[in-house]
């Protein structure tokens, strides 16, 4: 080869053909007489190995498949296995624990009650039934009009059998609140009487009772709300 022209387009064509027949591109004719002829020589085969590894060398890598939901999910439970583990050994410890335990009853329920000057309901009607199963009775004793007030207050609880002084926790013109622990209480029945506290020190009844039923739980229509 005398010109460089002719010549480069011989090896750009060598180059063809190398690649036509890695793609298996080549009709079957074509394909035979190549092998039997440019490919049996040293340089046909040289530049057949050369292409090979450079077909190999470019292969691309295939992109990796994506992982279905469940997969990612599969994966992600194997990752962090110790921690659902623990998870689901505290689900389990609440439920279990629900099932001895129960939840606690309300600590406290609250509930006003009107003298029984002012209640005019007769017999058991008058008594207002609270559920033993909440920890303290707060009850808001509502002032009967026309009574002397006081400057403080003194409860006398009676439960028919026995009566015991009890301590206002606050009071206004119009009412005194007692706190009461049902633990210090029997199912049965109450009544309350007041003392108002006059500025010299004296007492004076004010008339009347406020009455109220300590029962159990299933007999109360609806469950009482602290």
């Amino acid at each position: 080869m005398t010109e460089d022209e002719l010549f480069d387009e011989l090896e750009i064509s060598k180059s063809e053909l190398i690649e036509e027949y890695c793609a298996g591109e080549l009709s079957r004719d074509e394909h035979d007489w190549f092998e039997q002829h440019y490919l049996a020589s040293p340089e046909g085969r040289r530049t057949h190995a050369i292409a090979v590894a450079l077909n190999a060398v470019n292969c691309p890598v295939p992109a990796p498949r994506k992982l279905t939901w469940f997969e990612r999910l599969q994966d992600f439970l194997m990752a962090h296995r110790w921690a659902v583990a623990a998870a689901a050994s505290a689900v389990v410890l609440i439920i279990v624990g629900r099932s001895i335990y129960p939840p606690t009853p309300p600590t406290s329920y609250a509930f006003a009650l009107n003298n029984t000057i002012s209640n005019r309901s007769a017999g058991e009607a008058r008594y207002f039934k609270v559920s033993a199963d909440v920890g303290e009775l707060r009850i808001t004793l509502q002032l009967p009009e026309g009574v002397t007030r006081g400057t403080n207050y003194r409860a006398v609880l009676d439960d028919r059998r026995e009566t015991r002084n009890l301590k206002t926790a606050s009071h206004d013109a119009n009412a005194v609140v007692v706190v009461i622990p049902t633990a210090s209480l029997h199912e049965g029945r109450y009544a309350l009487q007041l003392y108002a506290v006059k500025p010299d020190g004296s007492e004076e009844l004010i008339p009347g009772e406020y009455l109220f039923e300590l029962v159990n739980p299933a007999r109360v229509p609806s469950t009482p709300k602290p």
